[in-house]
């Protein structure tokens, strides 16, 4: 009788046991699911400039340049702003003044506290011909009380659906999130992450983006989001230092550092992705000019992206000698070794080894060794004859070009 208890007894402690490991493999099961899932969409048309307080000349220049230069149309939007900086300067003429430095000349100001005017036709008519939009710092929650889902919150939208550029630091960064991390009215706001008003404009989806970050040590802040959002990514912007979104990626401009909290740690040194452990809590930084795949949640290392087959006849149009512009003695020579292409760097009597290149998209190829990208050049009848090297993907600025030499 005893030994039947005993049976008994052990069954259910099986049985239990047995249920506890089936639930937390089940939970464990929808984690990887929801990890899965979870992804970051940036805008289809159109570019975000989201800095992280300051603006560099690097960055004034990016968006000058996606604004339309001369031909822009800018729209600034101060209402992050609180009433006394807007008492003080109500016609903004200190704001303008910046801008005016920078070379904009067609400017207008939107601002009101009332989502009644917000959300009317006659107030949103300066967005209708916008090419960029600029949303100020301050305080976020501000701009989201008197924007969200108003007809102004659509035609920012519009502004990118046509191409345009929106760029904003500070209050104006975070306001681009899908989640508005600082957010809360109170006076104590800015310093909890986690908020009440909780949503941003969500110009990319599925995201935290943090300010002045590394600069008032907010590095750990993001980590008590993370526990009860953890579908977020966190993208934590210092000082004098921005992202450019363009499509699912953006790339980091500035004098500092971009904080990434995707549940996996990058380094440079060993340029290898490792996924955490659940529970461990770790971020990893990127500096000017690093990529990041905003759709696959990781960093874009040349080395992992896919290239795209092009076929012996393409190969052969890139192959020649390229004479770097400001130098005689300095040039690159672009060659085939065991069908692979390859870029070969010769200056004066210094020959170095050959280096792979591969192809993107049509003239654009890529390196996987010093993050290159070769952007060729074609003239009016087609022919190759040149090509542009640079460490940025997106940016226009210019690192060095290499003009064809015709034998």
């Amino acid at each position: 009788m005893k030994i039947s208890k005993l049976k008994i007894n052990f069954l259910k402690i099986a049985s239990i046991f047995s249920l506890l490991i089936l639930m937390f493999s089940c939970q464990d099961t929808v984690n990887k699911s929801n990890e899965t899932k979870s992804q970051s969409i940036g805008p289809t048309n159109g570019a975000l400039l989201i800095g992280g307080g300051g603006i560099t000349d690097e960055m004034w220049q990016v968006f000058y340049d996606l604004a339309g230069g001369k031909s822009a149309k800018l729209v600034i939007i101060p209402t992050a702003f609180d009433e006394n900086s807007i008492n003080y300067d109500p016609e903004f003429k200190i704001l303008k003044r910046q801008f005016t430095a920078r070379g904009f000349d067609d400017i207008q100001f939107m601002h009101t506290r009332d989502t009644l005017v917000a959300d009317s036709d006659e107030f949103i008519q300066p967005l209708k011909s916008a090419t960029a939009v600029w949303l100020t710092g301050g305080r976020q929650w501000r701009t989201a009380d008197a924007y969200l889902n108003t007809k102004t919150h659509l035609e920012l939208k519009n502004v990118l659906k046509r191409g345009g550029i929106i760029g904003g630091h500070s209050a104006g960064a975070s306001i681009q999130g899908s989640y508005l991390a600082r957010g809360g009215r109170d006076l104590n706001g800015s310093y909890r992450i986690i908020s009440n008003p909780k949503v941003g404009f969500g110009f990319v989806t599925n995201t935290a983006f943090d300010q002045h970050f590394l600069d008032r040590n907010r590095q750990y802040d993001m980590f008590d989001l993370l526990k009860i959002r953890p579908e977020l990514l966190g993208v934590g912007i210092d000082e004098d230092t921005g992202i450019l979104v363009q499509g699912n990626e953006f790339q980091v401009i500035g004098n500092k550092f971009v904080s990434i909290y995707d549940n996996t740690f990058w380094s440079p040194y060993f340029n290898e992705i490792d996924t955490l452990e659940t529970g461990k809590n770790k971020f990893y930084v990127l500096k000017n000019g690093d990529k990041y795949n905003l759709k696959e949640r990781r960093v874009q290392r040349n080395k992992f992206l896919k290239s795209k087959d092009i076929t012996s006849n393409e190969k052969n149009e890139y192959l020649g000698t390229y004479l770097f512009e400001k130098s005689k003695v300095y040039w690159n020579n672009i060659v085939i070794e065991n069908d692979t292409l390859k870029f070969q760097i010769v200056r004066r009597n210094i020959v170095r080894d050959p280096i792979p290149i591969y192809a993107y998209e049509k003239d654009i190829f890529f390196d996987t060794d010093a993050e290159l990208w070769f952007h060729f050049k074609r003239d009016s009848l087609g022919k190759i004859i040149g090509f542009d090297k640079k460490t940025h993907k997106f940016i226009n600025g210019l690192n060095q070009r290499f003009n064809k030499i015709v034998e």
